[in-house]
């Protein structure tokens, strides 16, 4: 597909797109189509942040979940990597834009997300994250809101306006189906009392998931994000509800449309333990992630017309992996790490705190992962996330 899609497609009227009838195939389309697709980003992720996970995890002759999908490549930038919400919204929506932007271009104009075309094609939409729920990398594909109004790293979990706004984009202009993860207080009681108005059930508990049967769930797992960074020592990573149960849930609850639907399942733990230099807890985080794409794999296996395609936002913290017989002190270096079924421990380097511009692992299984193999830019993944459910963009915007 041509690299200028993206930025066209991207540019297209927030309504403006539909699904291609099944009786009335557009000539090109694809003959197997996503009927679902799940998204699995690991915020922070580039290549030595996988590299050192499988080290980790399954050892060098093992694989992650993540490697046990079909297709496999990385994904360039076109533009430097400034922030969370800019990125975040050239995945969502095709389109480089200012930093600070959430969903909206360069010129504050809103831009339309692959969540909000699935929606508008019929399919039920989600969104799961480890951190708050209107946190800039999730907002991107559900909330539009110009640079000078965004928020880039919220400070501490209290309400503000923007976040509200978020909030309310999600119930009412978004209508994402499943909201969960962390930011219980961005969520004033009278925005819960509005969310239950409209049929969300509302949940801040693994009892609360475990009991709801709902297709519309509001799940807010924590006061802030579901996890608290720190250097290495401190901080920790222990979400009260896993990523992979909140995943789960998320599934069973979409899975009752007969559209199908789009998931969009975000671990931002590695992410913020990569800005603190702290690869025991980017372990504990990429952990979960993997046991998610897992979690993913598994009801693929039940669901065949499914896509998953799994991929980093951006490396953060310029990290470089080294290896050293067991028992050998590296100076200067963070660790040591068990290097699985080998005689050596890893250790890291860290050269800076935030994101760098370097590539990040892509991988897609499912209906359309063909489209993900090799070398693709950022802008990229979202016609293709377009193509492979057979929807397109409104003609003439």
């Amino acid at each position: 597909m041509a690299r200028g899609l993206a930025a066209g497609a991207a540019a297209c009227a927030l309504v403006a797109c539909s699904a291609v009838p099944e009786d009335a195939p557009a000539a090109g389309a694809r003959e197997e189509v996503a009927r679902n697709v799940i998204l699995i980003v690991g915020s922070g992720m580039g290549r030595t942040q996988h590299d050192f996970l499988r080290l980790a995890i399954a050892g060098p002759t093992g694989q992650l979940a993540m490697e046990r999908l079909t297709a496999s490549g990385s994904v360039d930038h076109v533009d430097p990597v400034g922030d969370t919400a800019a990125g975040a919204t050239t995945l969502a929506s095709g389109m480089p834009t200012a930093p600070g932007a959430i969903g909206v271009d360069a010129d504050g104009e809103p831009v339309a997300s692959v969540l909000e075309h699935a929606r508008s094609a019929g399919k039920a939409t989600g969104i799961v994250t480890t951190a708050e729920v209107t946190d800039p990398r999730t907002a991107a594909f559900a909330a539009h809101v110009a640079p000078q109004n965004a928020l880039e790293e919220p400070a501490e979990p209290e309400e503000s306006a923007v976040e509200r706004d978020i909030a309310r984009q999600y119930l009412e202009r978004s209508r994402v189906d499943v909201i969960m993860g962390g930011g219980a207080a961005r969520w004033p009681a009278d925005l819960l009392l509005d969310a239950r108005a409209l049929g969300y059930r509302t949940v801040s508990d693994v009892a609360g998931l475990q009991s709801v049967s709902s297709d519309r769930l509001l799940g807010l797992f924590a006061e802030g994000p579901m996890f608290e960074p720190g250097r290495p020592g401190r901080g920790q990573y222990a979400p009260a509800v896993p990523l992979p149960d909140m995943t789960r849930a998320a599934l069973a609850a979409l899975d009752r449309r007969p559209a199908g639907f789009f998931l969009l399942v975000d671990e931002a733990g590695i992410d913020a333990m990569a800005r603190e230099g702290n690869g025991a807890l980017v372990l504990e985080a990429g952990k979960a992630w993997d046991a998610t794409v897992q979690a993913a794999l598994e009801f693929q296996a039940v669901n065949p017309g499914t896509l998953i395609v799994v991929a980093g936002d951006h490396e953060t913290g310029g990290m470089s992996v080294e290896l050293a017989d067991a028992g050998t002190r590296v100076a200067g270096a963070d660790g040591p790490f068990p290097a699985t079924d080998t005689d050596q421990e890893i250790w890291l380097r860290w050269t800076r705190k935030g994101p760098t511009n370097a590539a990040v692992p892509v991988a897609a299984g499912g209906p359309g992962a063909e489209a993900f193999q090799g070398g693709m830019l950022d802008t990229q993944l979202f016609p293709e996330l377009l193509e492979a459910m057979s929807i397109r963009a409104g003609v003439g915007s």
